[in-house]
């Protein structure tokens, strides 16, 4: 799933542009990003498929 900025900011010290899509952020990142409208918006449906990629990857790390 794609996560794109709605809006130009700055988060630890990078700056995103509006359109941009943003990657290596934490689960916990986007759905603050979401929360405050600088992402598009994500629906409940698309942050529980979120958890559970960011699970599945978590899982696959672990049996390595």
């Amino acid at each position: 799933m794609k996560i794109i900025a709605s809006k130009n900011f700055t988060m630890k010290d990078k700056k995103y542009i509006k359109g941009e899509e943003l990657t290596g952020l934490s689960l916990k990142e986007i759905v603050s990003l979401n929360e405050k409208g600088f992402i598009e918006p994500l629906t409940y449906e698309d942050l529980v498929m979120l958890e559970r990629e960011f699970e599945n990857k978590k899982n696959k790390k672990e049996e390595k």
